[in-house]
């Protein structure tokens, strides 16, 4: 894909007059415009599950994993590493360099995997939150570093 997880994501905040029109075709006034949102206290920003269960503008509903959401709405811990993670990656996502992007994500997927040693998640569960955060970010950096790409 070579749109951001996060094009559609704002529609309700500019929608209502909260942030301004943003161009979807630049995921760096994306990312701009959730820092805004992010710093104004936004509490669907902060826990947004966007980038560990990844809903784009053009996939089918169907295809989205409700029973993946499921499990990270039941887990009071796991939502605590969404938490942390948004608050790690949004406000500076479009200044972020691939290897701290790196390094947040294996400190993110590392406090998961705590919770199958814990016995708090199961670990297919956590794979699947490893491998569509992995994929998601792999995308969304890809986005940043080509977005001004003239082809």
């Amino acid at each position: 894909m070579t749109t951001s997880v996060l094009s559609n994501y704002l529609n309700p905040y500019i929608d209502e007059g909260l942030l301004s029109d943003v161009n979807k075709e630049k995921p760096s006034e994306i990312y701009d415009r959730m820092s805004i949102a992010y710093n104004q206290g936004s509490e669907g920003v902060k826990n947004t599950t966007r980038f560990f269960i990844p809903l784009y503008e053009d996939q089918d509903p169907d295809e989205f994993d409700y029973d993946l959401l499921y499990v990270v709405w039941s887990n009071q811990k796991l939502q605590d590493i969404i938490t942390w993670f948004n608050s790690k990656i949004i406000p500076e996502m479009s200044s972020l360099s691939y290897r701290t992007v790196d390094v947040r994500m294996r400190i993110a997927i590392s406090k998961i995997f705590k919770l199958v040693e814990e016995g708090e998640l199961d670990k297919r569960d956590a794979i699947k939150l490893h491998m569509n955060l992995a994929e998601t970010m792999r995308n969304e950096v890809f986005c940043l570093v080509n977005e001004d790409l003239p082809f």
